[in-house]
């Protein structure tokens, strides 16, 4: 009978140390399941700080290249703006060297008229003076003969 409570202590003792084997165990999965979970939440938050890094780029890349479209739909304007002023100012020296043309051309044809009318009125006289010569020498030639 002595190796019987012999075997119990043993049994008992097998028992005691399997017990403290899985109590280290679920300690050690317990610490090991705390490891991962605080692995998975360092990775969660590492995960938003990047969202939220990436969220701020995009939002300074989406500011600047709306800044840069208006600054070039400003530069676009501006130059339209100024090509419809040069545009304009070409018009009125168009307009201007035109009149300036035409009063010129009219200066040219009123100047031209009036040599020809000097020049008529020259042909005129001389015919006039032809005329009165042609008749007095008639006049000697009639004179002379009577």
């Amino acid at each position: 009978m002595t190796q019987q409570p012999d075997g119990i202590a043993v049994a008992q003792t097998e028992i005691r140390e399997l017990k403290s084997t899985v109590g280290a165990l679920r300690d050690e999965l317990e610490r090991e399941h705390s490891v991962r979970e605080e692995a998975v939440r360092q990775a969660q938050a590492a995960g938003q700080d990047e969202n939220r890094h990436l969220k701020g780029t995009i939002a300074f890349m989406r500011e600047a290249l709306e800044t840069a479209h208006d600054e070039k739909e400003k530069a676009v304007r501006e130059a339209l703006r100024n090509a419809e002023d040069e545009l304009a100012q070409l018009r009125s020296t168009i307009a201007a060297l035109r009149e300036q043309h035409e009063r010129a051309a009219a200066a040219k044809d009123d100047a031209v008229a009036l040599v020809h009318a000097r020049y008529r009125d020259d042909v005129f006289q001389l015919q006039a003076t032809i005329r009165a010569l042609r008749d007095q020498l008639q006049d000697a030639t009639a004179g002379a003969g009577s």
